[in-house]
């Protein structure tokens, strides 16, 4: 709202449409996803200790996003979502 100027939320709404804003939340799970998957490919022997999490975490994020299979998928998903199939 303080981007906009604007203490109504219909018109930040369409400003987000306008300029292809996505909402927060959709901007902190792609970039959680994209995190995660960068962290699984890490070859450092202490990250491995954490790869079956990161992976577990990995694919719930992007399940919420229905049947993708990467970031970048989920991230199509996301705007699909909320800027409707254009």
């Amino acid at each position: 709202m303080k981007l906009f100027r604007t203490g109504s939320a219909a018109v930040v709404h369409e400003c987000q449409k306008l300029f292809r804003f996505l909402p927060v939340t959709y901007q902190i799970d792609i970039r959680t996803a994209k995190f995660l998957q960068k962290f699984m490919t890490n070859d450092n022997s202490i990250y491995r200790l954490f790869v079956k999490q990161a992976g577990t975490n990995f694919k719930k994020k992007i399940s919420s996003y229905g049947n993708v299979k990467s970031v970048y998928e989920m991230r199509t998903a996301a705007e699909n979502m909320y800027f409707g199939c254009q």
